[in-house]
């Protein structure tokens, strides 16, 4: 979908190492010549990168700057390569940890999970999981943002198209929107045929409590709704042209996952853990990450509707119905 011919958007499809699959990047011809995201720092990646730009008549040489949707390896993992080549690199603030990934922020981060994983209740057995953020490394350049964007900002060089925050599956995310056509690019904000899970993150700006990524994810839908969006390029698969109903979808869908986590609970009180192994029974062993962060997310839905109550129990937290 072009969106005028001074403004036109190509995609640019790239291998990943990960589950996900291959992820999606994007080309806005504008004044600016603006990549958005790069997919992951691996050879496959550059290659595919390198080849579709050429096939839509473009060089990394003629990319201007690149605007990183959020901080998962899959979307940054190129950005310092495009620093080096001399491109600017753009995002949410939130993201620079991510792309420095210095000693003291995985220290942080070591401490941050593994807090979550003693008052989750989680066996000794996975801890090793703390250290799973250091993965980033093998798939990502240390980089930076150069320039930050915000709510409401223009992107340089790109009229018409604003950032809109829309966190829950990372903090830093960010999507962008293009009034005049409602067009949209939303990294993994939104994707059609998978939901996007929201990933627990260490607090910022030395804030106390953690944030609350599942309750952040459903109010970056619902304002996703009230743009509505006529068309919406996605971070994985295909586009979306009715967002509404998808958003509708994933709202029910969280919250009839609420409801069977309610149930466990009615039966009796549990850790986050016992919640996972319930709620994952498959999985959890695998993906232990990914499932408590869910199963954490619904727990503070849950409780800030006022269906459950959390209570301290030495290092554990447990979960009663009320």
């Amino acid at each position: 979908m072009n969106i005028t011919m001074e403004n036109e958007i190509f995609s640019i499809t790239v291998p990943t190492p990960f589950q996900v699959g291959p992820v999606n990047c994007f080309l806005i011809k504008s004044d600016v010549i603006t990549l958005v995201d790069t997919g992951p720092r691996t050879s496959e990646a550059e290659e595919a990168l390198i080849s579709q730009l050429k096939e839509h008549g473009f060089t990394l040489e003629d990319v201007d700057q690149v605007v990183l949707t959020h901080h998962h390896p899959d979307h940054i993992g190129l950005a310092g390569l495009m620093r080096k080549k001399g491109k600017r690199v753009l995002g949410h603030w939130k993201n620079d940890r991510w792309l420095e990934m210095n000693d003291t922020f995985l220290k942080q981060h070591e401490s941050f999970m593994r807090g979550i994983y003693k008052e989750a209740g989680v066996h000794e057995m996975y801890f090793q999981h703390v250290h799973d953020v250091e993965g980033y490394l093998l798939y990502t350049d240390r980089a930076k943002c150069d320039v930050h964007l915000a709510e409401g900002d223009e992107v340089p060089g790109c009229p018409g198209w604003r950032v809109m925050e829309t966190p829950g599956h990372a903090q830093s995310h960010i999507s962008l929107l293009h009034e005049r056509s409602g067009t949209m690019i939303a990294g993994d904000h939104l994707i059609k045929n998978i939901s996007s899970n929201p990933i627990l993150e260490p607090p910022y700006d030395n804030c106390t409590e953690r944030p609350k990524p599942l309750l952040q994810q459903r109010d970056s839908y619902k304002k996703t709704v009230k743009v509505k969006p006529a068309f919406v390029y996605t971070g994985h698969g295909e586009p979306i042209d009715d967002a509404e109903q998808l958003i509708k979808d994933r709202l029910h869908q969280q919250e009839e996952r609420s409801k069977k986590v309610a149930a466990f609970l009615k039966q009796e009180s549990l850790t986050a853990f016992q919640v996972c192994q319930k709620l994952f029974p498959g999985i959890y062993k695998k993906q232990i990450g990914l499932t408590l962060s869910e199963t954490i997310g619904q727990l503070d839905y849950l409780h800030s509707e006022g269906i459950i109550t959390k209570v301290k129990s030495g290092e554990n937290v447990l979960y009663r119905h009320n």
